[in-house]
């Protein structure tokens, strides 16, 4: 069905399915495409993955795409999520949550509240982004709109999160550090909420801490 919604000859389907165009043609004419259609239909609004529909997920945007065109699908797709989540923020009284990792993190998700100051920093950054895909004439030419070869910081980037800083991190959670002892508490939890954020790999108690004793 793919191929006679796209155009592709008979001859040239036979060659990708390995039959003889005569065999190809034999089994088109007796498919019920318009029932096939239909069924189809009704698969992709239970969100199950029609044939035309493979399953994926948004890791793949991540992995950048080989061509602007390709790109413009991409920003569509969160253009499309900024508007749904316009909606629900006008319907509900409590806000969406996005997970700023990456689906192959799972189990390990990094939720934040997603409100309408998200939802506007995403767009312009959709707009910066697609203004420079609109003047680029490949990927190769691309600078901020590039897609980062890290998943997590790509993902980060789309969803308009800056990576965390101590300074801000210990404002937002009102953590003392003046001491030692505080200052080595609260860059212990600055490192654990990075590595939950998945900006760090390393176990955040075994990494390197500017507030801890060193040997005496």
């Amino acid at each position: 069905m793919a191929a006679r919604v796209e155009g592709v000859s008979v001859r040239k389907a036979a060659e990708a399915a390995g039959l003889s165009p005569s065999r190809v043609h034999q089994l088109t004419k007796e498919a019920d495409l318009d029932a096939l259609d239909v069924v189809l239909g009704e698969l992709r609004a239970a969100g199950w993955p029609a044939p035309e529909d493979p399953e994926g997920s948004d890791d793949e945007e991540l992995s950048g795409r080989a061509s602007v065109a390709e790109r413009l699908v991409d920003e569509v797709g969160w253009i499309r999520q900024c508007a749904d989540w316009i909606d629900h923020l006008d319907r509900e009284s409590y806000p969406p949550a996005a997970n700023l990792r990456p689906e192959s993190d799972v189990p390990d998700r990094a939720n934040v509240v997603v409100d309408f100051a998200r939802v506007s920093a995403i767009l312009r950054r959709i707009a910066f982004d697609v203004d420079e895909l609109a003047r680029a004439r490949n990927v190769d030419d691309l600078t901020g709109a590039r897609v980062g070869d890290d998943p997590r910081a790509e993902r980060r980037r789309r969803l308009a999160e800056p990576d965390l800083e101590y300074a801000e991190f210990t404002r937002r959670k009102n953590l003392p550090w003046r001491s030692t002892q505080q200052g080595e508490a609260a860059w212990g939890a600055y490192q654990a909420e990075r590595h939950r954020r998945g900006e760090a790999d390393q176990d955040p108690y075994t990494a390197y801490n500017p507030f801890r004793p060193g040997p005496t």
